[in-house]
């Protein structure tokens, strides 16, 4: 656990600090949007298309209402889902590039109106990255063959998960401060951190019509930045640790599926 620890609290800085500088310093407006397509709000989502100059550092801005939501742009080229999880409204969405140092400049502002929000849960973006041909996917349509209701399928995925994988304590060591998730490496290797979990869960939980949420923030049983689950069951979200849970079923320890939500403290949510 002290190492999870560790990590979390290493991620914590690393984002604090780039929020720092990007609140701290305008970005000066580019000539044109090169390389970047922005597309219109679909279903909780902004997809955006890219082809940007290698070696450079992107970020991505959704914005809404004055609060202001940063991504890491994965690689030079390729195409990204983003979730609109503010609720229904006008958001700005922007890439910014690194231009020296801390200042960024904007290669591309629109804005999206997003009429209906109820899908932003069930969605593919970029932390929660998923396809119905994946093999973790593949394997949850499996797990819920039978099952009638949500809450049904909800425990055969959660156990299933907590039974067949294992907590990579290596794996901290080894990680860079702009690391995603990949449910298909967590998947194959049956091991991973809380991050790699919550997004696997998600992920397939998603894709059996389940609402669920990556969460970041604080719980009272691990120090430090953290990752887990909310997942709406019969109109309620309620809190789900995997990450907590496979630690306490690897030490022989007594643990159940939900959480006290006063227990945990909310940051951020994917």
């Amino acid at each position: 656990m002290s190492r999870q620890r560790w990590f979390s609290f290493y991620s914590t800085i690393i984002i604090s600090v780039f929020l720092t500088f990007i609140m701290a310093v305008p970005a000066v407006a580019a000539e044109g949007t090169p390389g970047v397509n922005i597309l219109q709000a679909d279903k909780g989502a902004v997809t955006l298309s890219y082809s940007l100059s290698q070696g450079k550092k992107f970020k991505v801005m959704v914005e809404k209402n004055g609060k202001s939501l940063y991504y890491n742009l994965n690689g030079s080229s390729g195409s990204e889902t983003f979730p609109l999880q503010m609720g229904n409204g006008t958001y700005t969405v922007a890439v910014l590039e690194n231009v020296s140092g801390n200042q960024y400049r904007y290669l591309a502002k629109e804005t999206v109106n997003l009429e209906d929000a109820s899908g932003v849960y069930l969605q593919s973006v970029q932390l929660i990255d998923w396809d119905y041909n994946d093999p973790a996917i593949k394997k949850a349509q499996e797990l819920v063959q039978g099952k009638k209701s949500d809450a049904e399928k909800l425990d055969a995925i959660y156990r299933y998960i907590v039974s067949n994988f294992t907590y990579d304590y290596g794996k901290l060591d080894k990680l860079p401060s702009n690391y995603l998730p990949n449910i298909n490496s967590t998947f194959k290797s049956r091991k991973g951190i809380c991050y790699d979990f919550s997004s696997l869960f998600a992920a397939m939980l998603r894709s059996v019509d389940i609402p669920a949420k990556l969460v970041k923030g604080y719980g009272d049983n691990v120090e430090g930045y953290h990752a887990w689950n909310e997942v709406c069951v019969d109109g309620k979200w309620k809190v789900i640790d995997i990450s907590y849970d496979i630690q306490m079923r690897e030490n022989s320890r007594l643990f159940a599926m939900y959480k006290n939500s006063s227990q945990y403290d909310k940051v951020s949510e994917f």
